[in-house]
C-alpha cells in the first residue's frame, strides 16, 4: 500500500477520534466495581471491605486473559493492511482463550481452597469466599467479551462495544440493588447478590458482542493450528506483562497496607485518582495497536512511523496536563474524596509523585500498544519484569523503610520504575523499527 501523505496534525485528530470511545468503555469498566461498592455501602460495610479484598485476588487472573485477548486486535489489523480476511482468527482466538479458562478456573478454585492462609478478618473471610465461588467464573464471559472487543476495533467498529459497557452499568447496578437487598420478590442475598449481577452482568455483555460480532462478519469456525499457535506466542507475553503490571501495585498496596492507617487511606485514594488519568493513554495505546497494525500488514515504513509517533506525541501533551493538574493541585485533587485534614495533607504529598511518572507512565503504555502492532511483544514483557520488580518495588521500599519515607517512597520508586520502562521500550521500538523496515516499502 502506498501511504497517503498526512500531517501528524490529521493523523493525531483521526486517533483522538478512534480513541473516544475507547476511553468511554475504559471508564465504564472502572464504573462496575464503582457502581458494586455504592450499593454494597448502603448495605454493610463489612460487604464493602469484603468486596474489594475478593476484586483484588480476582484481578490478576482477569488482566492475564484480558492481556492475551490485546492480540487479537493487531494480529486482525496486520491482516487487514494485507487485504486478507483471516475469517479464523475470531475464532481460534476463542478456543484459545477456552483452553487458558480452564487453567483460570483451576486457580480460582485454589485461590478458595487458600483463603485461610491469607488471615483476612474472620468476619470477612467467608463473605470474600461467597463472593469468588459466584464472581470468579464471571472472568470468563468477560475474557471472550474482550475478544469480540478487540476484533471490532480491528475493523474500525469500536461504538457498539464501549456503548454495551456503559449500558450494562446501569443494569448491574439496579440487579445490584434488586439481589443484595431483596427486592421485587426475590431473597435478600447480601454479597451473593452483588456476585451474581457480576455474573449475570458480563455473560449477557458476552453474548450480545459475541451475536452482534457474527451478524457482523462472517466467521470461519475451523480449527487453524498455526494461527492459534502465533496468538498464543504474540499473546501470552501481553497476558504476562499485564500480569506483572498488576502485581506489581498489588504489592505496593499490600506494603502500604502494613503502614499506618492514613498512609494506606490515602494510597487507596491515590490510585484511584491514577486511574481515572491512566484510561487516557491506555485507550490510545489501544488505538495505536491496530493503527500500527494495519500499517505494519500494508507493509508501509511511512504508515507506522506517523502514527506511532503521532501516538506518542498525543499523549505526550496530554500526560503534561494532568502532570501539571497533579503537581499544581493537589490538595483541590484530594478533597473530592475527603474533608480530612490529616488525609488531605498525606494524599496531597504522594499525588506529587503520581504527578511525577504521568509522562513516562503515558509513553510506557502507548510504545506498549505500538509494539503489539509490530507484533513485539517478548521484550516488552522481559522489560517490565525488571524494571518493575528489580528496580522500582525494591528501590521503592528501600525508601519507604530505610529513608523513613513511608507511602511516599514506593511511590517515588514507582516513578522511578515507570520512567525508566519508558526509556527501555523506547529502544525497544526504535530497533524493532529499523529491524522491520527493510521489508517494508520505502520512505517518500
Amino acid at each position: 500500500m502506498i501511504f497517503m501523505k498526512k500531517t501528524y496534525l490529521s493523523t493525531i485528530k483521526e486517533i483522538f477520534l478512534f480513541s473516544i470511545p475507547l476511553i468511554a468503555g475504559q471508564v465504564g469498566q472502572m464504573l462496575f466495581g464503582i457502581g458494586d461498592i455504592i450499593v454494597a455501602g448502603r448495605y454493610s460495610n463489612d460487604v464493602v471491605a469484603a468486596l474489594g479484598v475478593a476484586n483484588g485476588l480476582l484481578a490478576p487472573l482477569l488482566m492475564f486473559g484480558l492481556g492475551i485477548t490485546f492480540a487479537v486486535g493487531p494480529l486482525t489489523s496486520q491482516f487487514r493492511g494485507k487485504n486478507e480476511k483471516d475469517k479464523s482468527i475470531f475464532a481460534n482466538a476463542h478456543y484459545l482463550m477456552l483452553t487458558v479458562s480452564v487453567g483460570l478456573l483451576v486457580a480460582i478454585g485454589a485461590l478458595i481452597v487458600a483463603l485461610p492462609l491469607f488471615n483476612f478478618n474472620p468476619t470477612i473471610t467467608p463473605l470474600i469466599k461467597d463472593y469468588i465461588l459466584i464472581a470468579g467464573p464471571s472472568i470468563i464471559p468477560a475474557i471472550l467479551f474482550q475478544i469480540s472487543k478487540e476484533y471490532l476495533q480491528a475493523w474500525d467498529k469500536n461504538i457498539f462495544s464501549n456503548s454495551l459497557i456503559l449500558f450494562f452499568n446501569v443494569i448491574n447496578v439496579g440487579m445490584n440493588y434488586i439481589f443484595i437487598f431483596g427486592e421485587f420478590g426475590f431473597p435478600e442475598m447480601g454479597i451473593k447478590g452483588a456476585a451474581l449481577a457480576t455474573l449475570i452482568s458480563r455473560t449477557l455483555m458476552f453474548g450480545a458482542l459475541f451475536i452482534y460480532t457474527k451478524a457482523k462478519f462472517e466467521i470461519d469456525w475451523n480449527f487453524n493450528q498455526v494461527l492459534f499457535k502465533r496468538i498464543y506466542k504474540f499473546g501470552i507475553p501481553i497476558g504476562l506483562g499485564t500480569l506483572s503490571e498488576v502485581l506489581m501495585f498489588s504489592a505496593v498496596t499490600v506494603l502500604i497496607g502494613k503502614m499506618s492507617i492514613i498512609a494506606s487511606a490515602s494510597h487507596n485514594i491515590v490510585i484511584n485518582l491514577a486511574s481515572c488519568t491512566f484510561m487516557i493513554p491506555l485507550a490510545i495505546s489501544s488505538a495505536a495497536s491496530v493503527k500500527v497494525g494495519k500499517e505494519y500488514g500494508a507493509g508501509s515504513q511511512q504508515g507506522i512511523l506517523i502514527y506511532s509517533l503521532s501516538s506518542i506525541i498525543m499523549v505526550a501533551i496530554i500526560m503534561i496536563g494532568t502532570c501539571a493538574m497533579y503537581l499544581s493541585f493537589p490538595d483541590i485533587l484530594v478533597r473530592f474524596a475527603t474533608d480530612d485534614p490529616e488525609l488531605i495533607s498525606y494524599s496531597a504529598g504522594l499525588l506529587l509523585y503520581v504527578g511525577l511518572f504521568q509522562i513516562p507512565d503515558g509513553i510506557q503504555v502507548t510504545l506498549w500498544g505500538i509494539l503489539r502492532g509490530l507484533e513485539e511483544t517478548k521484550h516488552p514483557m522481559i522489560l517490565s519484569l525488571i524494571f518493575n520488580w528489580c528496580i522500582g518495588i525494591p528501590i521503592g521500599y528501600w525508601l519507604a523503610t530505610s529513608k523513613g519515607m513511608e507511602a511516599a517512597g514506593l511511590w517515588a520508586g514507582l516513578a522511578i520504575g515507570l520512567t525508566i520502562m519508558s526509556v527501555g521500550l523506547s529502544c525497544v521500538f526504535f530497533f524493532k523499527f529499523r529491524v522491520v523496515k527493510s521489508t517494508l516499502v520505502p520512505m517518500a
